[in-house]
Formats: C-alpha cells, sequence, structure tokens
C-alpha cells in the first residue's frame, strides 16, 4: 500500500497508475445504462488498489481543481457535504443543480434512484454516538452499497428506505460506487477507511475523496 504526502499527490499518482498499468474492460452496464459491445464504455481498470494519504487534509482543494480546473466542482463538492450532513433525508437535494451536466440525465420524475443524503443521515448519529461512547470501537461502519433490507418499523418512510442494490445491478438502476466508510478513534485521532467497488476517475475520484475526508472532519469534530 501506498502513502501520499498529500490529497494531490494520491490522486496525480493513481492518475498515472491507471494509464500505465490499467487493464482495458469492455463493460455491459454503466449505473442505469446497458452499454454492451458500445466501444465508447470501454474502461481502464485497477483492481484491489488501495492508498493512504497523510495527513489526509492536506491540499485537499487542490486535488479537485487538478482535475478539474476552472470549474464549479468544488462547489458541488461543498453542497454535497451540507446535503449529507444536514440531518434531512434529500431527494434530490441541492448539490446537483450545481453539476447538472453530470446528473441531470440521472434524474427520473424529479428524483434520483436514491442519494448519499438518503443513505447516510439514518446512520450518521449513531456512528457519532458509537465513537462517543466506545473510542475503541470497529463497527462505527457507515453502509452505503445495500443488499439487506430495513426493518420497515425503523425507518419513518418508504421513501428513507434504499431498495436492495442486488436488485439494481445489470443496468434496472443505479447502485452506488461507494461502499462503506469506517471510522475508526485511535490515539486521539480519526482514523477513515474509505472502499470503492468502482469510480469513474475523469468524472468522480477527487470528488469522492475529497467528500470522504470532509465526513472525516465532520464526525471527528462531533466526537470532539
Amino acid at each position: 500500500m501506498r502513502i501520499y504526502a498529500d490529497c494531490l499527490e494520491a490522486v496525480r499518482e493513481v492518475e498515472r497508475d491507471l494509464y500505465e498499468m490499467g487493464i482495458k474492460v469492455p463493460v455491459q452496464s454503466m449505473q442505469d445504462k446497458v452499454v454492451d459491445g458500445n466501444e465508447d464504455y470501454v474502461t481502464k481498470e485497477l483492481q484491489s488498489y488501495s492508498f493512504t494519504v497523510l495527513p489526509p487534509q492536506s491540499r485537499m482543494d487542490d486535488m479537485v481543481e487538478y482535475v478539474f480546473p476552472k470549474s464549479s466542482v468544488l462547489d458541488y463538492c461543498r453542497q454535497e457535504h451540507e446535503d449529507r450532513v444536514s440531518g434531512k433525508i434529500m431527494n434530490p437535494g441541492h448539490s446537483y443543480k450545481v453539476r447538472g451536466q453530470v446528473w441531470s440525465e440521472f434524474l427520473h420524475k424529479e428524483r434520483f434512484a436514491y442519494t448519499y443524503s438518503q443513505r447516510i443521515t439514518p446512520q450518521l448519529n449513531r456512528i457519532i454516538n458509537e465513537l462517543h461512547n466506545k473510542p475503541g470501537t470497529r463497527q462505527a461502519i457507515i453502509n452505503i452499497h445495500s443488499n439487506f433490507y430495513h426493518d420497515v418499523s425503523e425507518v419513518p418512510t418508504l421513501q428513507e428506505i434504499p431498495a436492495r442494490d442486488l436488485d439494481r445491478i445489470g443496468g434496472v438502476a443505479r447502485i452506488p460506487c461507494s461502499m462503506y466508510y469506517q471510522m475508526m478513534l485511535r490515539d486521539g485521532k480519526l482514523n477513515l477507511i474509505y472502499t470503492m467497488r468502482s469510480c469513474d476517475f475523469l468524472t468522480h475520484f477527487p470528488v469522492d475523496i475529497w467528500l470522504a475526508i470532509k465526513m472525516q472532519q465532520y464526525v471527528a469534530a462531533a466526537i470532539g
């Protein structure tokens, strides 16, 4: 596993490794699209790729601006973070308006198949309490990708229950690229392990890393 001194170094090295070592893979579906045989959707892939950034907050904005120079993507990042930690379960939320050229095609009847706000909000306070009350815990995990059903009695409305992602694969509907955040409090610092199943480097990668670190900072502040 590689260790990088800041976020900008990390994203530049990932870019280089993807270019030099990525394996070409023809995919059959992408989000809610069936693209089998479409050469435009042949991708380059790195498997089992991991790295650490120490300290994680170093050059976060530079990382985003490196991939998206002179754009509104940082504004999108800030609004998406606000959507995720507002305490309100939102669909479609507000951030997509800042980056409409990416997200508008996934709106169906003015809603998305899911939002991160929907998936994170019901878990966030419980995870914060767990870390506050049991600082040695390894169970502080915010699940984003879901292959289980919630007990309907635990959630106020059906709108707040993410459909099982197993039922959405193969282009049926969008499923998250992020799997989970695991947070561990060690030696007075909050560590974050962030796992992805897939990520489009040129559209989302630095955004997802930025948002993961902002969530880490948010939870760290909440537990003091």
